[in-house]
This record gives structure tokens, C-alpha cells and sequence, in this order.
């Protein structure tokens, strides 16, 4: 009997075939475990290069009952997302997902090799929200564009959730998100490991 598919087969599998082009673009940025709404929720794999992509895995082992939670959670942050799931989580899956979800059926061959088939190609989500495209980014940052836009002082000292509100009145969402994937890509004391905010 084949093994069963676990996270750490899909995401290599995903890794080497599905994302290689990606891993290897150096204008692209493959995070591992990226949070949303801090820490609330998180993308199993994010690609961020012109638009912030999610990949969600769903291996054999894995139950679905988080799975409404991370597409309302993906629906906010990312333009396009992807469900790679176990052929057994499929039926299910499938009546969970926003049509503009696709989605990479999984199986072990006999030969032990993981097997992908698309079932439905991504298309484009144009309902992400501007607050949570702006907490992708770290309060510090936040707080240095806001002081490169003339903010108070008074105001850059507020709580986050002030100063996550001011950025997104001052900027209209295409222009944040593109700030927000700048960002993202432009840090370089993280590797797959987000730092706490």
C-alpha cells in the first residue's frame, strides 16, 4: 500500500515542479508559512512578484475544517490563490472554494512519486482589502512611509491599527498593494520566517 501523502511530500513536490520557475526568478519572493491579519491565519506557500499568490496544502492526514476561515482570510490579502489537496479532500474541497480558487488534484504513483493533476487553473481575485494588504507590512514601515508622506509625528507614534488605518485613506489600493509586495520583497532579515510584529 502507497504511503500517505503528507504536507512535507506535497510542498517539496509543489516546490520543485509547480513553483520551480518562481523559486529561481530573482524578482520573485517564495515565502514559506507567510501570516495574515498577524499571525491569524496563514499561506502555506506565498509567491510575491507583479501580484501576491497563495498555495494552500491539504495533505491526506489534513482536515478541511480550517479551510473556510483561510479562504475568507486568502480572499483578503491574496490576487490569486491555489488549493493543492489529497484526491480524498476533493468532493468537499471543491464546495468550499470561490470559483477564482484553482485547484491541483494529489496522489501517490506506485512508484512513490507524487502526482499532480489540474482540476481548475487560478484566476484573478479582485476583492482584497486594503487593511489587510496594509498588515502584511510591519509597524516600523508602515510608520516610514507615513513619515515620507509628511504624517505628524504625534500620528507615527499612534498604535498600529491607527497608523495601518491612515496608510490605506492615504493611498488607493492598487498603489498599496504594490507597496505592500515591494515591501515584502525588499526585507532582508527574513527567510521563511516572518518576524513577530
Amino acid at each position: 500500500m502507497a504511503e500517505r501523502l503528507k504536507d512535507v511530500d506535497l510542498r517539496a513536490a509543489a516546490m520543485s515542479r509547480l513553483l520551480l520557475h518562481a523559486d529561481r526568478c530573482a524578482d520573485t519572493l517564495v515565502l514559506h508559512e507567510l501570516g495574515l491579519s498577524h499571525g491569524a491565519s496563514r499561506v502555506d506557500i506565498a509567491v510575491i512578484n507583479g501580484h501576491i499568490r497563495g498555495v494552500e496544502i491539504k495533505a491526506e492526514a489534513d482536515t478541511l475544517e480550517r479551510l473556510p476561515r483561510q479562504v475568507e482570510a486568502y480572499g483578503q490579502v491574496v490576487d490569486r490563490a491555489t488549493l493543492i489537496a489529497s484526491e480524498r479532500h476533493l468532493p468537499v474541497a471543491l464546495s468550499m472554494l470561490p470559483d477564482w480558487w484553482g485547484v491541483v488534484a494529489a496522489r501517490r504513483a506506485a512508484n512513490g512519486s507524487v502526482v499532480f493533476r489540474r482540476l481548475r487553473p487560478e484566476r484573478s481575485n479582485r476583492d482584497t482589502v486594503g487593511g489587510s494588504l496594509a498588515k502584511l507590512m510591519w509597524r516600523g514601515e508602515v510608520a516610514n512611509v507615513l513619515a515620507e508622506m509628511g504624517c505628524e509625528p504625534s500620528l507615527l507614534r499612534a498604535p498600529r491599527a491607527v497608523l495601518y488605518e491612515e496608510l490605506v485613506r492615504r493611498m488607493p489600493k492598487t498603489r498599496l498593494a504594490a507597496l505592500v509586495r515591494a515591501t515584502l520583497k525588499g526585507r532582508s532579515d527574513w527567510r521563511d520566517r516572518p518576524r513577530p510584529l
